[in-house]
Parts: C-alpha cells; sequence; structure tokens
C-alpha cells in the first residue's frame, strides 16, 4: 500500500468518526431525501392549484424537480466540505499536512473525490425517491447526476477559500445557495432565447438545463457534454488552489 493511499484510508476512517459524533453532519447529508419525499405532494399541490387558482403548474414541473434533486445534494453536500475544510483549517490539521510525505494535492482530492461521490449517488437517489421523473428520464439523468456530483466541490472550495472561519463560512453558504437555487432558474423562463447561454458561466446552470431537456424530452447532449467539461475544469482549478495553499 503506497503513502498516498494509507492517508486517504486514514481519512475515511476519521470521516466515519466525525460523522457518527456530529449529528448536524448526519442530518445535511440526509437533507437531499428529505427534499426528494416533500416532492411527494408535488401532484396534489398541482391539483390544488389547477381547481382553486385555475394555474397550471405542470410546466413547470422540471424546474421545480431540478431545484430539490438536481441542484439541493450539491448545495447541502458542498456545504458538508466547506465546513469540513474550515474546521480542519481552524485546527492546524492542514498545517500538520505539510510535514507528511503525502503530495499537498492528495488531502484535497479526497476532499473532493468523497465529495463528487456522494453527490452523485445523492442526486440519483433523490430522482428516484421523488416519484417525479420516469425511467428514461432517470438513465438520462445519470451523467446529469455526475455534473451534479462536480458541482459540489465546486461550491465547497468557493465557501471554504471565502470564509476565514466557521462564521464567514456559514455567510457566505446562504448567499451562495441563494443564489445556487434562483439564479440558475432563471434561463428555464426564457428557454426561447439565446441569451439562456449567458448564464452558462454559472456551473450550477449545466445540470439544471441538461435535467430539463432531459426531462421534456429536449435537445440534451450539446448541454450535457459542455456542462461535464466545464465543471470538471472549474473543479480542477479551485483543486489546484485548495492543494497550493498546502504547501
Amino acid at each position: 500500500m503506497s503513502a498516498a493511499t494509507g492517508f486517504i484510508a486514514t481519512f475515511g476512517r476519521n470521516d466515519l468518526r466525525t460523522v457518527r459524533r456530529d449529528s448536524m453532519l448526519v442530518t445535511v447529508m440526509l437533507g437531499p431525501f428529505l427534499y426528494a419525499a416533500a416532492l411527494w405532494f408535488l401532484p396534489a399541490l398541482t391539483d390544488y392549484l389547477a381547481h382553486t387558482y385555475s394555474f397550471d403548474l405542470v410546466p413547470y414541473r422540471s424546474a421545480i424537480v431540478s431545484a430539490f434533486c438536481v441542484l439541493g445534494p450539491p448545495l447541502l453536500l458542498g456545504a458538508v466540505l466547506a465546513l469540513q475544510l474550515v474546521d480542519e483549517r481552524d485546527q492546524n490539521t492542514l498545517a500538520a499536512l505539510r510535514v507528511t510525505p503525502v503530495p499537498p494535492s492528495t488531502y484535497p482530492a479526497y476532499r473532493a473525490g468523497m465529495t463528487i461521490a456522494l453527490t452523485t449517488f445523492s442526486v440519483l437517489a433523490s430522482l428516484a425517491i421523488s416519484r417525479q421523473v420516469d425511467v428514461r428520464t432517470l438513465v438520462l439523468g445519470v451523467p446529469v447526476a455526475l455534473m451534479a456530483g462536480l458541482l459540489a466541490p465546486v461550491l465547497g472550495f468557493t465557501v471554504s477559500s471565502l470564509g476565514r472561519n466557521k462564521i464567514e463560512a456559514l455567510a457566505v453558504m446562504r448567499v451562495i445557495g441563494l443564489a445556487v437555487f434562483t439564479v440558475p432558474m432563471i434561463p428555464f423562463f426564457i428557454l426561447d432565447s439565446p441569451w439562456q447561454l449567458a448564464f452558462g458561466i454559472l456551473p450550477p446552470y449545466w445540470p439544471v438545463r441538461a435535467f430539463w431537456s432531459a426531462y421534456d424530452g429536449g435537445s440534451y447532449w450539446p448541454y450535457l457534454a459542455v456542462g461535464l467539461l466545464y465543471n470538471a475544469a472549474t473543479a480542477l482549478l479551485l483543486l489546484r488552489v485548495a492543494a497550493r495553499r498546502l504547501r
């Protein structure tokens, strides 16, 4: 076993102990499934609005599902990543890694990799639990979930770099969380306009845009291909920045 592999195993065991001790982390990690369960009431809400206010919610279902099941998991798990990084920075854990033989990129790469894997699984599980997507959309949602998984470390590394301590990180998280839940939704209302592509500068745009197309049977692969490349490049860039700070 290489030194890097040994340290990754140690990181994993430490994370399991931390999660067992911290009930808040457990609650946050269960958040995506609670979001998905909330969508069980979407058909009833749709019927209520139609009968009471003559408002048809059906055309907006893909946007609602994407907000809860595609953006929710990376936002929550990205927040967990950010809080872990800030806590470890405050406890000088990251400084201690400088004197180990492990390359500086190993630790942030481990954090990013675990977050991507957990987020990808959470997105797929949330879509399945929501009962709002058919089998075809769920299959097409696999690469969308991976794209959303790449978004989680982008959000986590951004929050941890902007927040110098836990209080600041929480404040930054609230602002970014509000932006992630609202701004990427704007293109939904201008899908026929080429101006929607201007929102592509924001990493959250790509997973929701690809999901909308998958859900509604529209053009899917262009958004998927560009989004995977763009979010992967952004995550890699932020990973290198995080690794550089450990040197």
